[in-house]
């Protein structure tokens, strides 16, 4: 052999393909070891044997013919993909490059096959094209289960928005009844009934909490709960609530100990939340502790200039598989009954809303939240710890209009004043536009000793009424049979005989889009129901008093021009 066919010898025992010389038959005359490697033959089994052998499938479409006739008679080079039969049976699928070789006159002498496994990369890539099908169904079905959640999602803000009226309406009577028995019947009354009508009262405010308590997290899911931020100290606020509470603490003989740092600076944040915060964790505390026991409350300041609130108590503990769980919307840890046989011993329970509403008015503020605890194990009281952290400084934008109450700071008569001028003059008129009698009849009792009650039952005959007799004041519920509210007041304003008439929105509508609805139809004010008699009585006299205060400022006005 001379040199240079050694050499050529010795790369084709070396190169990764697998080359295969057949005659032009195929017969095989040369296999080099890559091709003993892939295939598990020895050189010597697989001398003078055929090619067509070894070949098991060429392109899904034919066989080892197929090969031999696109380079012998196409004259073209073979390119194409090869199902190769190994000794074991099994297959390999190869990439494979074919040519002739020819003899010094022209002739086809030999045929050369260079074979390139690519198993597992097919392997791989049929694995990933199944993947991306069973991707492409998955993406198919969560398109099609956020689409579903979006409808339920909306379908739930409506059911909340319809309930929290039609629950808010009964409400208002049973509050504003009971309000006025309480404030000023209690001499009218036997006392075991004042009893039982106080025991209504609170049972409505409890009921009022709970709707109140649904609406919230539905605005914290919806990321649209909004704060009234002023400076406030979170240690006044958490010993109001600790105040509070200590009635019911007192009767299971259960101590708040509390620990403040000196010159905690102020907070930036809702007074009204964070009083929300600190009730629901300090009365959370009562509930899952036994009798005698002890809660304790730190506010400090951390090294990163955060405030740190801790809550901790002697209670039943909570799993750790738990911890986060129980921030969930009415999610609720295992039952007490597990720890105690003395049933009086916790007063645990309820609707699962309080931590999920904690923590959504925490994380608004820009703040953490979680809770630590060893488990819970029957008989063992290892208590809970409940950490919050808040920055000093907070760097959020807020967004601080949910009521987009009209700007008080420019009425400068205060209520006294206003009911002073009431009693020297005739009485203020205030339309009262509601289809609830009952409602209607409360706030005429509330109202009625210093101002005059105009009512209607539909939109068309607010407005007619409106027209002729321009009252001093507009109260208009949302949703009423006909022209809702909304409509009605923007027909008030367009109109140039009320657009300056005071319009407060009177309803059980508190749904945030709602609000923004109520504001956006050209609203001052929105009074919710059930109300409170006594602020109801001081907002719509700070209402009215817009109208002095705008007479007063036109007759400053005229005095000007005159002087001028």
């Amino acid at each position: 052999m001379e040199k240079d066919d050694l050499v050529l010898a010795r790369i084709l025992e070396h190169i990764p393909g697998s080359v295969i010389v057949t005659t032009t038959d195929g017969y095989i005359t040369y296999i080099n070891a890559s091709s003993e490697a892939r295939l598990g033959f020895e050189k010597d089994e697989l001398a003078h044997t055929s090619i067509e052998d070894l070949i098991f499938e060429v392109e899904k479409e034919g066989s080892w013919e197929f090969i031999r006739s696109v380079i012998l008679h196409d004259n073209k080079n073979y390119k194409g993909e090869t199902h190769l039969v190994r000794k074991d049976k099994s297959t390999i699928v190869c990439t494979t490059n074919g040519f002739c070789v020819r003899n010094d006159n022209n002739q086809p002498e030999e045929i050369v096959l260079v074979f390139y496994d690519i198993t597992e990369e097919k392997r791989i890539a049929e694995e990933l094209e199944k993947k991306n099908v069973e991707m492409a169904k998955i993406n198919s079905e969560l398109l099609r289960s956020n689409q579903e959640l979006k409808r339920v999602s909306e379908v739930k803000t409506k059911f909340l928005s319809i309930a929290s009226h039609e629950l808010k309406t009964p409400l208002t009577s049973i509050k504003g009844y009971s309000e006025i028995i309480i404030d000023n019947m209690r001499d009218k009354v036997d006392a075991s009934i004042y009893t039982m009508v106080q025991s209504i009262d609170r049972a409505a405010d409890r009921l009022h909490a709970v709707i109140n308590n649904m609406l919230d997290v539905t605005r914290i899911e919806q990321k649209r709960l909004r704060l009234k931020p002023e400076d406030m100290s979170l240690t006044e606020t958490a010993l109001e609530c600790i105040e509070e509470l200590s009635q019911f603490a007192t009767r299971r003989n259960i101590i708040f100990k509390y620990d403040f740092d000196r010159n905690i600076p102020s907070f930036y944040g809702d007074r009204m939340r964070m009083h929300q915060v600190f009730t629901n964790l300090f009365s959370n505390a009562i509930k899952y502790s036994p009798d005698n026991t002890t809660v304790e409350i730190f506010i400090t300041i951390d090294e990163e200039e955060r405030f740190h609130v801790i809550v901790a108590d002697q209670g039943i503990g909570i799993d750790r598989d738990e911890l986060e769980k129980i921030f969930d919307p009415f999610y609720e840890i295992g039952s007490t009954s597990l720890h105690s046989t003395d049933s009086t011993k916790f007063m645990g329970g309820g609707t699962g809303l309080g931590l999920s509403i904690v923590r959504g008015v925490i994380e608004r503020h820009g703040g953490v939240i979680w809770a630590e605890s060893e488990g819970a194990r029957k008989g063992e009281f290892l208590g809970s710890q409940f950490h919050i952290l808040l920055p000093v400084r907070s760097r959020i934008q807020w967004d601080d209009d949910e009521t987009q109450i009209i700007k008080l700071n420019r009425i400068m008569e205060t209520p006294a004043k206003v009911y002073k001028k009431m009693s020297d003059e005739v009485k203020e008129m205030v339309l009262i536009i509601d289809d609830d009698p009952e409602a209607i009849e409360i706030t005429r009792m509330i109202l009625q000793p210093y101002f005059t009650i105009v009512t209607a039952d539909s939109g068309e005959e607010g407005l007619r009424i409106a027209f002729a007799q321009k009252p001093s004041l507009i109260m208009i519920d949302l949703y009423l049979p006909g022209m809702d509210g909304c409509l009605i007041c923007r027909i008030l304003r367009s109109q140039e005989e009320t657009k300056d008439i005071p319009i407060s929105f009177f309803t059980a509508a508190t749904q945030n889009d709602e609000m923004e609805r109520c504001y956006a139809s050209g609203a001052d004010d929105f009074i919710v129901k059930p109300f409170n008699g006594k602020e109801m009585l001081e907002k719509v006299t700070r209402l009215i008093s817009i109208k002095y205060e705008k007479e007063r400022l036109w007759e400053e006005k005229k005095q000007k021009k005159k002087i001028l």
